[in-house]
Order: C-alpha cells, then structure tokens, then sequence
C-alpha cells in the first residue's frame, strides 16, 4: 500500500510530516523552469533563497573556473543585475549550451524545495510537465510520498493544488492508496476541475498576476501534463551545497524549441496613455494591497 501526505504551502509552521521522499510543487513558475532548464540539457541548477546569495554564488563559482547563469525573480520581476527572469520560455538551447551551471532564486518555489531538504529525505522537483516521471522514480526510493506545494505567500495557491491532486491520481492508478485529508481534499479539487486545464489554472490567482506583467504564455507552457520525462533531484554538491540534478537516464529534450522567447511588453500608462518604465509599472503593481488579487475584471 502506499501512502501519500501533502502540506499546501512551505509556510505551514514549518512543519512537515515523515516521508521516503518528498515531491516539491510550484507550478507558476519555479519547478516548471526546473523541469525546462534539465530538458535542454542543463546540468547543474542551484536552488538559492535570496538575490544577495545568488549573486554571491555566481562570483564564488566563477572563481572555480563555471560560468553560470543567474535567473530568478522577486514578486515575479527579475532581480536587477540578474541574467534571466522565471519564466520558462526564456531559456533556449544555445543559452545552456553556454551556461552548463545555473543560480536560481525564487519567492517561493526555492524556499519550498530548501524547506524540504531539511527533512532530510530525497527532494524531487515536480510540475506538470513531469508528474509521471517523477512519481515513477519516486516510488523507487519508498512508498510514503510526501507533496509539498510552494503555495503564495505563506497560503495555498489553486494551481499548485491542482498538481498534486494529478500527482495522488496518478499515484492511485498505481494501486491502494491512504490518503491524509490534505491529499484528498487535492484530489478532490483535481478531480472537480474542468476539462480544459488551461482555462482552470488561468483563473488562479497568480495566473492573472502573471498575464498582468507580460507571462501569459508561461501558463498556457507549464499546462502541458507529462510533456516531459525529466526527474530533477536535489544532491549534495562537493562543497556541502544543495544542488539539483537530472536523475540519470531521465531527461528527454525536444529536438526543437516548442515556443518562441517571450518578453513582458511594456505597460501603458492610462492616465497619460503613454508608455512608462516597466519595471517601474510593474514593482509598483506589486506593491498594492492585497486585493490586486482578485480575478474580478
């Protein structure tokens, strides 16, 4: 029999129950650009929490002679000085074929997969795109899967429920399964989604923040289910640092990009109707109040 918990948010006190490895969520974007970096061939991706310790790793691995790149995002706007944002659709193959290594630093995604490195049990990175793969590979370590969803801002968040409610399906199709309450109750909402998985995740709250700043076909890319047979894992690095590697054998890159490299368009200004500085737009835009949020038109 297998057994399958899930906590919704690495802010959850902190707390995460006993497992043989833990499955680790952030559909928008984190571990969706996981999977991409690993499918064009990257080999080495280090989780990072913060822009000041990404951009102290870059140095310190350039002084060993890598060339890595440094991605990530705060509130969904790359971090200045950084070479690429979060979004997927930035990397191509003529990039990692440059930068073998790469820095990543995310709002929550990373936090979640350091979260669930501290458990002290292996770590897989899982979207959407390789929800069979890394299941597969997962019950080859032990049959209690823990699923830590990175959520938003210390809550849940709709798009990473619905993931891990593909993953506990999947896991079933597999054979008996016990069920935490958490773990049904994304089931549940997996199962109660409506055909078009597109159309459900855009309705999530992060979902209209990204289409706001210009990352709308990052959505439509990370909906892809089981596109990919990519199984990132977090590993020990020679210097004691985390660090994620395809499994071995796992990765299956496309012969093609299968979308072109997107750029967020500038923001109008209405009141002016002038185009202003966008990144100035968009630091501002996540700045409002909490009810910037809402999905209402």
């Amino acid at each position: 029999m297998f057994e399958a918990d899930l906590v919704f948010s690495c802010g959850e006190n902190n707390f995460l129950p006993v497992a043989d490895v833990w499955l680790v969520i952030d559909v928008l974007r984190a571990t969706t650009v996981i999977t991409r970096w690993f499918e064009l061939g990257g080999t080495e991706l280090y989780p990072v929490q913060s822009p000041d310790e990404a951009r102290r790793l870059v140095l310190e691995l350039r002084e060993r002679g890598s060339s890595p790149l440094l991605m990530g995002e705060v509130n969904g706007i790359p971090p200045e000085g950084f070479d690429l944002g979060n979004s997927p659709l930035e990397l191509n193959y003529e990039l990692i074929q440059e930068h073998y290594c790469g820095v990543m630093s995310t709002t929550n995604g990373i936090v979640a997969l350091n979260e669930a490195s501290s458990s002290g049990s292996p770590v897989i990175a899982v979207s959407f795109r390789n929800v069979s793969a890394c299941l597969d590979h997962a019950l080859k370590i032990g049959n209690r899967i823990g699923i830590l969803c990175s959520g938003r801002k210390n809550r849940p968040s709709w798009e990473d429920t619905l993931c891990a409610g593909a993953v506990i399906e999947s896991l079933q199709a597999r054979g008996e399964v016990l069920l935490s309450d958490s773990a049904r109750i994304a089931l549940t909402t997996w199962q109660s989604r409506e055909n078009n998985l597109l159309s459900c995740v855009e309705k999530s709250n992060h979902a209209e923040y990204l289409k706001h700043i210009g990352y709308g076909r990052d959505i439509i890319f990370a909906c892809e289910v089981d596109a990919s047979t990519v199984v990132p894992m977090l590993v020990n690095d020679n210097t004691g640092r985390i660090i994620l590697q395809s499994v071995d054998g796992s990765a299956r890159p496309y012969a093609t990009p299968r979308f072109e490299r997107i750029k967020p368009e500038p923001v109008t200004n209405t009141k002016t109707s002038e185009i202003s500085d966008p990144f100035e737009e968009l630091l501002s835009y996540t700045k409002k109040p909490p009810q910037y949020f809402s999905t209402q038109k």
